[in-house]
């Protein structure tokens, strides 16, 4: 059985994404085989608030093209094919820009001559601690690459192989959406998208809504900081029919106790409720699916 995938997302950064993506993890690992993956490569933090220290590490790559000047003719077709302008081709000269190649390796099947093989470049690490009913994963991209997607879906591919057996996973994504945070919510079996009830939180939560309705993926929403802002949020879900999970109150202790690095749920118990409601309402979502 294949582990149940959460990914948490959020319309714009500040608004909770990590705060209850790693009280969700302390949570549900009381009862099941648990797993947290921080998907935010560009700026990871989840892993503050996670106590192991024994972690294991790996350099992920991403295939380029390298030239085989013996069989280039600079013929340049290699550079038209690219997508992202990677590629220069002059009478004299084959020159990559590696900061714009995205790895799809289509100039290396399509060269007419064979000129082109596959080469790699270091992009990013892939860190992770593994116990026995519970882990922590995280990607970190390398200082100066521009392009986070390939890393994001490295750590993917590499959680489902290091927590197959686990019964959770819960994926931490990038803020926005972009990009990255569209490879981070694809493969997702429920989205949780947390806002905050405020103008601001509101406009970016009605942007990531937009997208999530290309999707077929359940997703429901969790309510950050409630009682601040203004009633527009919660009224828009009534009004559309989107599934409210939880309303995690605006409190200043909720706060205090955030900024210090320790998980809410394990400094006061009573939390607890918030997460597994949210939890719980999921799993009714995704029977009425069915």
């Amino acid at each position: 059985m294949n582990p149940f995938k959460i990914t948490v997302t959020s319309g714009k950064g500040g608004t909770g994404k990590t705060f209850f993506s790693v009280n969700l993890y302390y949570t549900l690992m009381e009862n099941y085989k648990c797993a947290l993956i921080d998907l935010d490569v560009e700026e990871p933090n989840a892993g503050l608030f996670i106590k192991e220290n024994n972690f294991n590490e790996e350099i992920s790559y991403l295939t380029i093209p390298e030239v085989e000047m013996t069989k280039c003719i600079l013929c340049g077709e290699c550079s038209e094919y690219c997508e992202f302008n990677a590629i220069f081709v002059s009478n004299d000269k084959w020159y990559l820009f590696s900061e714009l190649c995205k790895g799809c390796t289509a100039c290396i099947k399509l060269c007419p001559h064979n000129a082109l093989k596959y080469g790699k470049k270091e992009h990013g690490k892939i860190r992770w601690v593994k116990n026995s009913d519970n882990g922590f994963m995280e990607g970190k991209l390398k200082i100066r690459e521009p392009i986070s997607v390939p890393l994001i879906e490295a750590v993917k591919n590499k959680s489902l192989e290091i927590f197959k057996n686990f019964d959770i996973l819960i994926f931490d994504s990038p803020p926005g959406v972009t990009c990255p945070t569209i490879h981070s919510i694809k493969d997702a079996d429920f989205i949780v998208l947390v806002a905050e009830p405020t103008p601001f939180g509101f406009y970016d939560f009605k942007l990531t809504y937009e997208v999530l309705q290309g999707f077929s993926i359940p997703y429901g929403v969790v309510i950050n900081k409630y009682g601040i802002g203004n009633n527009e949020l919660e009224y828009f879900c009534k009004e559309n029919n989107i599934p409210i999970l939880c309303k995690i109150p605006h409190d200043i202790k909720i706060a205090a106790i955030y900024s210090k690095g320790f998980p809410l749920v394990e400094f006061d118990q009573k939390y607890k409720d918030y997460f597994y409601s949210a939890y719980e309402a999921m799993k009714t979502i995704l029977r009425n699916k069915i």
